[in-house]
């Protein structure tokens, strides 16, 4: 049996006392969005981003694509781990959430990196299939219905040594749950039987919601 316990918010405190702490306009945008009520789900968690920045900087990556971007967290997080001459995209179909996030943006003089697609996620995602881009990280984090389909997508997106993120695939635990039948906890099972018969190299971290790590 492994050893594990309980990552409440005092430990992640105690982890940012002892490592790197939040951005100022991190913090700001986190205060903002528990103001939101239950949409606030939608952010990924604080340790989710910060594994994001983990893997830019260790693979010293130039580009990032993030299909669902909410208010901006996990973009802003991004791109305070990327260089200046980074390529970095969001994706999602609300305008005003959109509109919160380039504040923060501009807030953190980010702004200039980030280009946000206010689009549906299959169409914006094709459009840059036929221009050929390319991406070294990508995450997924919309809705979980087009999860296959935003998966194949990237697939077609991903630079040759990139990795492809998937939140919120433990889904509160409910996955691993046989008497919980909702739709979206079905389509979520459906989405990482899907991966798993897939030939691509995958991991699932227990952080946040669950994070699905997939690399070739």
């Amino acid at each position: 049996m492994d050893k594990n316990f309980i990552i409440d918010q005092n430990m992640i405190n105690y982890i940012f006392s002892h490592t790197n702490n939040l951005h100022k306009v991190q913090k700001k945008l986190l205060k903002y969005n528990e103001k939101l009520g239950h949409i606030k789900k939608l952010q990924i968690s604080i340790l989710q981003a910060n594994f994001i920045q983990f893997i830019i900087k260790i693979n010293n990556y130039k580009s990032y694509l993030e299909i669902g971007t909410f208010t901006g967290y996990s973009i802003l997080s991004a791109a305070l781990a990327l260089p200046k001459n980074c390529k970095l995209i969001g994706i999602d179909k609300n305008l005003k959430t959109n509109n919160e996030a380039i504040k923060f943006f501009k807030e953190a003089k980010q702004d200039k990196k980030i280009n946000l697609i206010c689009d549906n996620g299959k169409i914006a995602l094709e459009n840059l299939i036929k221009k050929k881009e390319k991406y070294d990280l990508i995450l997924i984090d919309a809705d979980k219905e087009n999860y296959i389909n935003y998966f194949k997508q990237s697939l077609k997106l991903k630079s040759k040594k990139g990795i492809i993120l998937i939140d919120n695939t433990l889904w509160k635990g409910d996955v691993a749950n046989p008497k919980i039948k909702d739709r979206l906890t079905i389509k979520l099972r459906e989405f990482n039987k899907y991966i798993k018969k897939s030939s691509i190299n995958k991991y699932i971290l227990p952080i946040g919601d669950g994070f699905t790590v997939c690399w070739k």
